[in-house]
């Protein structure tokens, strides 16, 4: 089949309710430090999605862990039937114990259904890259600051290119781009499907220390809303951000 095309204005209004959806407030986790559990962000996240929900038997918890450089979280599934765990009473955990799944845990995505439209899979796209950014601050911020661009970035005109487009508008600023891979021909967002298997593909501008525009493809085996991902470097410019 040929593939879908998506309007970028329609992926970032999804993309910009998840992150309102997942954003903690202030007063929930302040600036103490140490892990906490939440039991309503996960909901209200995945509520963003309508043709997606969490498949019967599970119940979702958020982890947010916060240290004074940064912070970074993780939301599970958990069996509905395993031993409740208290919202806002995160467990003592150490070094990287945090991100380890509760008692019969697993990641998010593998707990997942849908209506099976393309724009369902698009959706487990942006869900999964919402999810594993939440609880993200300062330091622990990656996703936060990506852009899905539909555009072909465009060459600066002068050597000297400062970059201060923080908008999600689905174009890459100019600069001096250096190109590793082949121009793609479509930047847009798409859906695909190659026999059973479905495929999302997201061209993606990454500013975090140096410029660098790479294509993503989400790869959803046969009734499943869980995707493998492989990326590729496209080009790759001069400037750059560092939290």
């Amino acid at each position: 089949m040929s593939p879908i095309a998506f309007s970028i204005e329609r992926v970032n209004r999804l993309r910009r309710a998840a992150e309102k959806a997942r954003e903690i407030a202030f007063d929930d986790i302040g600036f103490s430090g140490g892990t906490r559990v939440f039991t309503d962000y996960a909901i209200r996240l995945l509520d963003v999605f309508d043709t997606l929900w969490l498949k019967p038997g599970f119940v979702l918890y958020a982890f947010a862990h916060r240290e004074f450089h940064g912070g970074n979280g993780r939301i599970w599934a958990v069996p509905a039937d395993a031993t409740p765990l208290v919202s806002g009473e995160g467990p003592s955990f150490f070094g990287d114990e945090w991100m380890q799944p509760p008692p019969g845990g697993v990641a998010l995505m593998q707990a997942i259904e849908g209506d099976r439209s393309p724009w369902s899979y698009l959706s487990a796209s942006i869900l999964s890259r919402e999810a594993n950014e939440f609880g993200a601050w300062w330091h622990g911020c990656d996703w936060s600051v990506h852009t899905i661009i539909s555009t072909a970035p465009r060459q600066a005109d002068e050597s000297d290119v400062s970059d201060d487009d923080w908008e999600l508008t689905g174009e890459a600023p100019a600069g001096n781009w250096i190109w590793r891979a082949p121009v793609p021909r479509i930047w847009v967002p798409t859906y695909s499907e190659i026999g059973e298997t479905k495929a999302v593909v997201l061209h993606i501008r990454n500013p975090i220390r140096r410029e660098t525009i790479y294509r993503a493809t989400d790869t959803y085996p046969d009734g499943s809303y869980g995707a493998s991902t492989e990326t590729e470097l496209l080009c790759a410019g001069a400037g750059g951000i560092v939290f």
